[in-house]
């Protein structure tokens, strides 16, 4: 009837303004981040939310900030950011915790310059627009990986991580801790596919799903070479495929 209609598109409508925050306030309760706002809404749920002025949220170590984007350079990379990660379904995401997409300018954690940043703690990606395209599928499946493993230590297990290296190497205790920041594609280091996954474990572990997700030909290239990398690929999608059944690699 014309009466349930009409009742239906206002619950709709209802939901729409509860379920999607659209102003700054809102979203500062939610994710701790001033000044932003809703920019786009994916088919899977996802949120881009994109600074109207430039913002710095935290404190200490725990300091983030960035700028607003540049409007052409936001639509210019808008789609390809959205491609990325539309790979993802809805109930992934839920479960990974993964909700809202900030992208910005000139990202700074604790007044180091980031490519990317995760905070499953608020749900939450920052994506550095100034990340050079090359490195651009990558950065962002590697900040994924960060909520893959959030809260599984005990799965994605740090110590059998590192046994599979050679019984020389060790990992810094920190990512920032190690001057191993290139990105760039390495073949002569036996067990690591580029400087940065000589840092920490989890950068480790988030550089080889980065290449799982956007360069699988590398990536079985030299698991064929390379003993290391094949155990790393395999332990991966094992963990991962336990659980989250069905997931595509």
């Amino acid at each position: 009837s014309k009466l349930y209609r009409m009742k239906f598109i206002y619950y709709l409508v209802l939901s729409f303004f509860l379920i999607f925050p659209a102003n700054s306030d809102q979203l500062y309760e939610i994710i701790k981040i001033p000044n932003l706002k809703l920019y786009k809404i994916e088919h899977n749920g996802l949120r881009f939310l994109i600074p109207e002025s430039n913002f710095s949220a935290g404190v200490g170590v725990n300091n983030v900030s960035c700028s607003t984007a540049d409007k052409n350079k936001l639509e210019d990379n808008y789609n390809k950011i959205s491609k990325s990660l539309n790979i993802y379904k809805n109930d992934f995401l839920n479960k990974i915790r993964l909700k809202y997409i900030v992208i910005c300018e000139n990202l700074k954690i604790s007044e180091i310059p980031a490519l990317g940043f995760a905070n499953p703690g608020m749900k939450t990606l920052i994506f550095n627009l100034n990340t050079e395209n090359k490195f651009f599928n990558r950065v962002l499946h590697h900040e994924v990986f960060h909520f893959i493993h959030f809260d599984k230590e005990d799965i994605f297990d740090q110590i059998v991580w590192g046994k599979l290296n050679t019984l020389d190497f060790i990992y810094k205790e920190c990512s920032t801790c190690s001057n191993k920041v290139g990105l760039e594609y390495i073949d002569d280091k036996k067990g690591f596919l580029t400087d940065y996954s000589m840092s920490t474990p989890f950068e480790d572990m988030a550089e080889v799903y980065s290449f799982m997700k956007t360069n699988k030909k590398i990536l079985n290239k030299r698991s064929k070479d390379d003993e290391i990398i094949r155990k790393k690929a395999f332990f991966l999608k094992n963990k991962i495929s336990k659980l989250y059944k069905n997931f595509q690699f």
